[in-house]
């Protein structure tokens, strides 16, 4: 059997079996390479993966946002909470704002600022704190105390509820 080599014409090489005219391939003649689909196909896969990675590192940042957020809200509460509880029961900053179904609305309340006690514990923040009591709820002799924080865009955070007895 005698053999004489050549190119086909798919670039593989290619060698001719003389007596019975037929083309054998060879080992590299079967390797194609990758076709422009094939390519495409996987960059849309690849582009794909990249989009939902980068979301999920976009959820994972805003989530550590907001539960830091909570956290130092919670803190500031406590403070505030803390110096409330440090005051006497006839303090003027414990003297009743509202009743207790109005605990929640901030329009009468006191606020946490420079001029108070509660205000300098805490320090500047980007936090509002505010603070209603009700006299006499849930009994007589007692004060019940809410505490209330806002973020700087007004939403409200966490609130507290404190009761005070004499």
């Amino acid at each position: 059997m005698q053999m004489v080599g050549g190119i086909n014409g798919r670039g593989g090489s290619m060698v001719m079996d003389v007596r019975s005219r037929r083309s054998v391939p060879t080992a590299f003649s079967t390797s194609r390479g990758f076709t422009l689909v094939e390519i495409l196909i996987a960059c849309v896969i690849l582009a794909v993966g990249i989009l939902a990675i980068s979301q999920t590192t976009v959820l994972g940042m805003r989530t550590t946002n907001l539960i830091r957020n909570y956290a130092e809200a919670r803190q500031i509460l406590a403070k505030g909470l803390e110096v409330l509880k440090l005051l006497p029961y006839d303090d003027p900053l414990l003297s009743g704002t509202c009743i207790d179904s109005t605990l929640g609305d901030t329009t009468l309340a006191y606020r946490a600022d420079s001029t108070n006690v509660v205000g300098r514990t805490i320090g500047p923040t980007l936090y509002d704190v505010y603070w209603n009591v009700a006299d006499d709820t849930p009994q007589p002799r007692f004060k019940t105390i809410r505490m209330i924080v806002y973020s700087n865009q007004g939403r409200q955070l966490i609130d507290a509820d404190y009761v005070k007895w004499r």
